[in-house]
């Protein structure tokens, strides 16, 4: 095994802030492929960066599992009680998930959310556009899931900004901005946890056409979710449906400020031709950076073992740019085909909010190129301090029209 690999250190988080994780993925799936990582205050890790060996690890749950955590570190976004479907394997995931994937089919999103989506995009681009110039994050990209999808869940659009504050809490809990001291987290975990407690009893006496309530009257296995199993669902679906789509969009803007032919090509793009667009920005952005499981038995590979009990996490956003699948990969080509990514994971926990996330973006992007709005970066993005979510804090815009 090439030892020009000892320095690589993927809980360096100052890397993923400087935008160097690339180069580090790059290093690993030449040199190390199956990568033993040290970890502060924990047990270190395995990594694999090439895109075969993340979908095939991601396709065999038996070996790698989910149940011990998905976070790199021995830790879940719903705390240690009752965890969520994200951390459970078959055959109580399949059943969890079945009681709402019918509602996130292409067809099932768009029967309860497109309406919505266009009216939202209309006012977000008339917001940003009377602002002129700001933050595209807090203009346009944090509000379009928000508002599309917090309703659609069954948070009424006036409570709507305490979701961003959790899901900030939540999926920044390295980011001194998102996170002031040790107990933060906790507070805002038992806030969120009150919140959907009180929301949860509203819709067991008064149902609605929203997610809660067809949670909250959902028998899975013949019985029904207890609280303690509901409140880490609604946890999940807050990020299911906002942190892929809010920073799909801000990398979006800035792959089509770099690349000016490709935001010329959305005007009069047809259908087929702005999917290609979408699954390219979705490529390059991997919007989530891994996921980790735990292995169940002994793993050879590589000629380096897997111990059970050790835990392994898949680079989804480094195999997404492994030349030894897509060629030239850290080129942005809006036409680009085949394009297998793997944004959206691989396997049984393949993302609920894909297709969510392909039609809110979509949107967005039809009605800019109709509208002939031009969105022009005008400084760096300020990143977020995470190596499992690919975020963006801020990014300084210009609106054109």
């Amino acid at each position: 095994m090439a030892t020009t690999t000892h320095d690589v250190d993927l809980m360096d988080l100052d890397a993923f802030v400087a935008g160097r994780e690339h180069e580090l993925f790059a290093r690993l799936r030449d040199d190390a492929p199956l990568h033993f990582n040290e970890e502060p205050g924990g047990r270190g890790f395995w990594s694999f960066t090439r895109y075969e060996d993340v979908k095939w690890a991601a396709g065999d749950p038996q070996r790698f599992s989910s149940a011990g955590g998905t976070q790199i570190q021995d830790r879940r976004a719903e705390g240690s009680g009752t965890p969520s479907m994200h951390n459970m394997d078959a055959p109580r995931h399949k059943e969890l998930r079945r009681i709402v994937v019918d509602r996130f089919t292409r067809k099932g999103v768009e029967a309860h959310a497109l309406a919505r989506a266009h009216d939202v995009v209309d006012r977000l681009l008339d917001r940003a556009l009377e602002h002129g110039e700001g933050d595209l994050v807090e203009l346009v990209s944090e509000q379009l899931p928000l508002q599309v999808f917090g309703t659609w869940l069954g948070v009424p659009a006036q409570d709507l900004h305490h979701v961003v504050r959790w899901v900030n809490v939540l999926g920044g809990q390295e980011d001194p901005e998102y996170v002031a001291d040790a107990d933060e987290v906790e507070r805002s975990r038992q806030e969120l946890f009150g919140y959907f407690s009180e929301l949860t009893e509203e819709r067991r006496a008064r149902p609605q056409d929203d997610l809660v309530s067809a949670l909250v009257h959902a028998r899975p296995g013949g019985e029904a979710l207890r609280v303690d199993e509901l409140l880490p669902y609604y946890v999940l679906l807050m990020f299911a449906g906002n942190d892929t789509t809010r920073n799909l969009v801000t990398w979006g803007a800035i792959d089509l400020h770099e690349h000016p032919h490709e935001r010329a090509a959305l005007d009069g793009a047809s259908d087929a031709e702005l999917g290609l667009l979408i699954e390219e920005m979705l490529r390059l952005a991997s919007p989530i950076y891994c996921m980790r499981r735990t292995a169940t038995e002994d793993v050879e590979r590589y000629g380096r073992t897997i111990r059970a009990g050790e835990k392994v996490v898949l680079w989804f956003a480094s195999a997404n740019r492994d030349p030894r699948v897509f060629d030239d990969p850290e080129r942005f080509d809006g036409r680009r085909t085949p394009n297998k990514h793997l944004a959206f994971g691989w396997g049984s926990h393949f993302c609920l909010g894909s297709h969510l996330a392909r039609m809110e973006t979509e949107v967005l992007l039809r009605r800019i190129a109709a509208r002939g709005i031009r969105i022009e970066v005008t400084g760096e993005p300020d990143r977020l301090r995470s190596n499992f979510v690919r975020g963006i804090k801020r990014l300084p815009v210009r609106f054109h029209a």
